[in-house]
């Protein structure tokens, strides 16, 4: 009897240690699981901002070539127009000058 009840208190202990690192490996391949979807979400969410900054550089490219041929355009009808900072300025053929700050948000 004595030899039973060792072999099943060896058994018990055995099944709960073998149950104790099942689920810790369970857990962690989860854990890796999990971090390896993150990863690949931000790696998508990274790229897809790469794109939108290049297609974003390049509409500034062109509305800076905008405001230049018709910065160019006005000149030729003797209105000059320049723009310092967050100001501009606009003068014609007669001397007569205006400046005004762009604003931020267009209003309503």
């Amino acid at each position: 009897m004595d030899v039973l009840s060792l072999l099943n208190l060896l058994l018990t202990i055995g099944a709960i240690l073998g149950g104790v690192l099942a689920y810790r490996g369970g857990m962690a391949r989860t854990a890796n699981h999990i971090q390896e979807r993150v990863i690949n979400a931000l790696e998508a969410e990274l790229t897809g901002m790469r794109a939108r900054l290049e297609d974003m550089k390049a509409e500034n490219t062109r509305l800076s070539l905008i405001i230049d041929t018709i910065c160019v355009a006005l000149r030729r009808r003797g209105i000059a127009v320049s723009i310092d900072g967050d100001m501009v300025s606009i003068s014609d053929h007669s001397g007569a000058s205006t400046m005004a700050r762009i604003q931020e948000e267009q209003e309503r």
